[in-house]
Formats: structure tokens, C-alpha cells, sequence
């Protein structure tokens, strides 16, 4: 008879735990990336708009926004290996029918599928992970789950332009749809088996109805801008409706005994003012996310593959940046590295301004290495930030709503950059053939002034980020954790 280390057990089991969930979330992220490098691609064989297109990735965001609270709600009941397994398991279902896609209705019904499936996967990872490992090592824990995300961000827009370049874009989901299946397995074989809650399934459907259409509403609205215009009644009342239901929605969690959201966690200064840093950080993030591609791809004549290499350099630099930065931030305080990271982030995108169609490779690259590294440098010290001054009981709420933040975050700037970035292309193109320019060279002439014009909202939302970042002092997010 063997004789059992239970010490050794949950030492082997904490990595285990790990390795399936990073596999998730390396997906999950990948799923972005690896999509918004495919855009022009899309555009030109749908014979779609980029204000349609980017809904392959807006509704993914969007779905998975809008379930996630509920989703990590379910889950601390019913159990966290159920949920993650069956959200792995519609996530490849989802990216396979997203191979088969006949019509770009039909590729964004496919996409919400994944979303959900994803946010399933999202809501339980660091849960499961912050289960696993030891309290002292939660932290290591963490870290080394968010290394998957931005490896997501890395892999994504290099694999994407080498299969766009060899293949077709449906190559971009059949391809992966295996290793999808096997993270299914892995966690159906590696994980433990859930310990299901003594008490009923208790969950709050009103606050998950008007959170989920309030975000869409908010989302949608702002989408609808290129058509209708910034300033139409259209778009106001749809931004009008999304803020009335989210309204209604923190109405409702104070109220309830099992709200999806503990409102309490805002009266926190520090957690306030990092969860609102958080969430204009990934409002910035779209016009350098969907705009770059174009400038890339559609302005300066690069092949897939190719602008996927150069926008790798971002995320290698984000993912060497952030481990180094976050040990810094622990020595020295995670305030002054949040608002130096932010401030190097504003710059790059500053520095973006000066893009044009000669615009040389080392002075692209040089930029996009100040941006990775700005992110890097706010994003480690920012999530410190957020999980430190919290208490223990409530760290998966916590893990559950900075996701929902950067989600929500992501979805907005996404439909804000992609109407600000058409309507302003649509200005120029014309501008360009008034003066006796043919209609392909317009295009490509007016793709780098209707960037930088689009950037302006990163640069304005990163000073934002700065300002907020400032005022935390290292006693005061310590002091309330």
C-alpha cells in the first residue's frame, strides 16, 4: 500500500491546475488577436464594412462581458470543473461552426457562441488557480496565469498572418479547433472534482438581465455611430437606455441578499480609482488593436504575415516588462509604476501621430516596443493594486469583475475606434478623389491621418489613466487590504 503526501498532492495538483486553466485563458486571449489581425482580410471577402466586421470580435467581447458575473456565480455552487469543462467544450464547438461560416451573420452568430464559452472559461480560471495554490503563493499564482494572456496576444497575430498568408482566414479557427478539444480534456482528466455547495443554486436574474442589456445597449449605441452620426437622437438613446439600465442594475444589487456584484468593494478608494484605471486603459486599447492592421496591411502594403510579426514586438515587450515590473512595484510601490507605465503608454501612442505611409520599420518598431512596455509596467502593479486592497473572502469577486472591467472596457473602445476610424477614412477618401485621386490610392492616402485622428481618444483616456493612477499611495491600498 502506498502511503499518500497530501503536501506533495497539492503540490502537484496546484500546477496542474494551472497548466489547464492557462491553456484557457491562452485561447480565450488568442481568440482576439488572432481575429483582429484578419479584418481587412474579412472586409474584402464579405464585401462588409469595418464598422460590421468588428463585430466578429465587439460580439464575442460583448457575450462574454455580459455572462461573466453570472457565469463565476453559477459556478462557486454548482462547481467550477463543470463549468470550466462545458465552457471549453462550447468554445470549440463555437470556433469550429466559425470555420463553416457562409455569411458574416452567420461567422458573428458563431462568435457569440465562443464568447460564451469563453467567459465560462474566464469567470472560473483564476478561481480555480487561487483554490490551488497556497495562500502565501497566490499571488505567484496569478502571475503566472496572466503570462497565458498575454502569450494570447503574442501568438495570436503571428499564427493569424501566417495562415492568412498560406491558407484562407477559415484557417484561422479549423486550425486551432483541435487544441481547443484537447484543453477540454485536460480539464476533465486534471482537475479535481468540484465540491458541490451545501446551499441551493442562489442567483440574482434581474441584476444579470439588466447588466447584460445594459452593456449592450451602451455598446451597441456607440457602435451605430458611423451610420448615424456621434450626435444623433438614435445614438443618444441608446447610450441613454444602456446608462438608465445599468442604473437600475446597481439599484438592484443593493438591494438584493445575493447580488452578482458587491457594490461595498467600490467604497474603497484605492479599488475604485484602479478598477476606473483598469477600465480606461482597455477603452485606449482598440484604436492601436483595430486600427494598426489597416495601417499596416492596407497603408504601407505589409502581407499578413508580416504585420503579424511586427505587432508581436508589442506583446513580447508587455510580457518581458510586466513580471519585472510587478516585482519593482511590490519593493517600491505598485502607484508610481501604474502611472509611469501609463505615461509611456500616452507617449507611444503620441509618438503614433507621426505614422505616414514612409514611416521606416525601426521607428515603428522602436514605438511599439514603448507601448509593450508602458502596458507591461501599468497592468502588473495595477492588478496589485485592485487584488490588494480587497480582503482575502473577496478575491474572486475581485478576479471576476477586473475581467468583466477589461471586457466591458474592450467591447466600448472597439465600437467607439471603429466608427471614429470610418467615419474619418470616408471624410479623406472623398477629400483625396474631389482633388482627382482614384479611389484605391484614396483609400490607402486618407488610412493615416484617419488613425491618427482616432488615436487622439488614446491619448486623451491614457492622461486620464495617469491622473488616476497618481493619487494611490502605497498606505493606502496596503492598509485596507
Amino acid at each position: 500500500m502506498t502511503n499518500r503526501n497530501p503536501a506533495a498532492e497539492a503540490g502537484n495538483y496546484k500546477w496542474k491546475a494551472l497548466i489547464t486553466t492557462a491553456m484557457g485563458a491562452l485561447m480565450a486571449t488568442m481568440d482576439v488577436s488572432i481575429t483582429n489581425i484578419a479584418f481587412p482580410t474579412l472586409t474584402r471577402v464579405f464585401d462588409k464594412e469595418i464598422t460590421t466586421v468588428i463585430w466578429v470580435t465587439v460580439a464575442y467581447v460583448l457575450v462574454s462581458t455580459s455572462s461573466m458575473l453570472i457565469l463565476g456565480k453559477i459556478s462557486d455552487t454548482v462547481g467550477r470543473k463543470r463549468i470550466y469543462t462545458i465552457g471549453m467544450l462550447i468554445f470549440t464547438l463555437g470556433m469550429a461552426a466559425c470555420s463553416l461560416a457562409q455569411s458574416m451573420g452567420e461567422l458573428i452568430f458563431y462568435r457569440c457562441i465562443q464568447g460564451l464559452g469563453a467567459a465560462m472559461n474566464v469567470s472560473c480560471g483564476a478561481a480555480i488557480v487561487t483554490e490551488a495554490f497556497p495562500l502565501k503563493e497566490t499571488g505567484r499564482g496569478l502571475g503566472l496565469l496572466g503570462i497565458s494572456v498575454s502569450l494570447g496576444f503574442i501568438i495570436g497575430p503571428v499564427l493569424g498572418g501566417f495562415l492568412l498568408d498560406w491558407l484562407d482566414w477559415r484557417a484561422i479557427f479549423y486550425v486551432r479547433t483541435p487544441v481547443a478539444f484537447f484543453t477540454f480534456v485536460l480539464g476533465l482528466i486534471l482537475l479535481k472534482k468540484d465540491r458541490i455547495a451545501d446551499h441551493g443554486l442562489r442567483l440574482d436574474l434581474l441584476g444579470a438581465l439588466t447588466s447584460s442589456l445594459g452593456i449592450f445597449c451602451l455598446v451597441y449605441g456607440v457602435s451605430q455611430a458611423r451610420d448615424s452620426g456621434f450626435f444623433s437622437p438614435a445614438i443618444f438613446a441608446w447610450v441613454g437606455c444602456g446608462i438608465v439600465i445599468l442604473s437600475l442594475f446597481t439599484l438592484q444589487e443593493r438591494k438584493t441578499p445575493n447580488p452578482l456584484l458587491d457594490l461595498s468593494l467600490f467604497r474603497n478608494r484605492a479599488f475604485l480609482l484602479a478598477s476606473l484605471s483598469l477600465f480606461f486603459t482597455f477603452v485606449s486599447a482598440p484604436p492601436f488593436i483595430l486600427i494598426m492592421p489597416f495601417y499596416l496591411m492596407q497603408g504601407i502594403g505589409m502581407s499578413p504575415s508580416e504585420a503579424g510579426l511586427l505587432l508581436a514586438v508589442n506583446s513580447v515587450a508587455t510580457i518581458v516588462c510586466g513580471p519585472v515590473s510587478g516585482s519593482l512595484s511590490d519593493r517600491f510601490g505598485p502607484q508610481r509604476f501604474a502611472a509611469a507605465g501609463a505615461a509611456a503608454t500616452a507617449f507611444a501612442f503620441v509618438l503614433m501621430l507621426f505614422f505616414n505611409l514612409d514611416t521606416g520599420m525601426g521607428a515603428i518598431i522602436s514605438v511599439l516596443i514603448l507601448l509593450g512596455v508602458g502596458i507591461g509596467m501599468f497592468q502588473t502593479p495595477n492588478s496589485s493594486m485592485i487584488m490588494g486592497s480587497v480582503p482575502r473572502d473577496q478575491l474572486g469577486t475581485a478576479s471576476a469583475l477586473m475581467a468583466t472591467v477589461r471586457q466591458v472596457g474592450l467591447s466600448l473602445g472597439m465600437a467607439l475606434a471603429g466608427a471614429l476610424y470610418t467615419s474619418r477614412l470616408m471624410q479623406y477618401q472623398s477629400e483625396w478623389v474631389r482633388n482627382g485621386t482614384e479611389g484605391s490610392e484614396a483609400i490607402r492616402l486618407s488610412i493615416p491621418v484617419a488613425f491618427h485622428d482616432t488615436l487622439l481618444l488614446s491619448i486623451i483616456l491614457s492622461a486620464v489613466v495617469v491622473f488616476l493612477s497618481f493619487p494611490l499611495r502605497v498606505e493606502e491600498w496596503r492598509g485596507s487590504s
